[in-house]
């Protein structure tokens, strides 16, 4: 044989050989979700009249249910990740401990992530009547003559109104109409939220938790005994409690025992 070519053969296995030894797997995890809810620093209490907003309200809250959907993750590079599991549509309601948790099949590989960002609510282009077939998503349905689809979210509970009288409180968002009664208007909305995350330091679980006071404080001024406890036919108030919501939410990386994959 030609010793050129016999060095060459040698040359060419040793560099497919180094090649094949530097090329590392690409590390990442399996992300999974936990909801948590607060009210003045603390886990919601409920059906307990002892909260007071900023108006000077006496009130409590007896039920939560709401969706988020298209939580997507930012790399520092300028990726987008999607979460794609559940048609990117997860229904929290905290009267269902099943519903607290929510563990995906997506993979996030380990780098470093500048921020997380989701729907509230759902998009318009999913939120169709229809979408869900089953309780209790399917519960969660919104007239038909205000557009259909689905509520963003239920929040119900009780208020110590003018004369200590205590009424019943419906705060109910989705899709709304303008004064013309005609002309639909998209309430869901994005909250994106920074994670700051480095490579060394991706924990497989994210908590988002919501900071239930938020809804009444800023930037709108919410004070039942001006604006009611039902919503749902108040374009206004709905804008305005949207307009609150997006300060509603936080999010941690949790440290865990990771399970990586490659």
């Amino acid at each position: 044989m030609n010793k050129a070519l016999f060095f060459l053969g040698i040359s060419v296995v040793s560099l497919l050989a180094i090649s094949t030894s530097c090329k590392q797997p690409v590390r990442s995890v399996v992300p999974s979700f936990v909801f948590k809810h607060y009210l003045n620093g603390y886990e919601l209490e409920q059906g307990q009249m002892k909260y007071t907003n900023m108006a000077g309200n006496l009130y409590e809250v007896d039920e939560l249910q709401y969706f988020i959907s298209e939580i997507t993750f930012k790399t520092s590079d300028g990726r987008i990740i999607p979460i794609e599991t559940d048609n990117a549509i997860h229904y929290i309601d905290i009267n269902d401990s099943s519903t607290l948790d929510w563990i995906v099949l997506d993979r996030l590989p380990v780098t470093d992530y500048d921020s997380i960002s989701f729907v509230f609510g759902i998009s318009k282009e999913k939120n169709k009547t229809g979408l869900f077939v089953n309780p209790p998503e399917r519960d969660m349905f919104w007239p038909e003559m205000m557009g259909g689809g689905y509520h963003y979210m239920k929040m119900n509970g009780k208020w110590m109104s003018l004369g200590d009288q205590i009424k019943p409180f419906n705060f109910h968002i989705g899709i709304g109409l303008e004064e013309d009664k005609i002309t639909l208007v998209q309430n869901y909305f994005i909250v994106s939220l920074p994670l700051h995350i480095h490579t060394g330091s991706l924990s497989n679980q994210f908590t988002i938790s919501m900071d239930i006071e938020k809804w009444f404080e800023s930037p709108n001024y919410w004070d039942w005994d001006l604006i009611g406890g039902q919503i749902m036919q108040n374009q206004d108030a709905m804008h305005k409690a949207c307009e609150n919501g997006r300060n509603a939410f936080r999010v941690s990386n949790i440290a865990t025992d990771i399970v990586w994959h490659d």
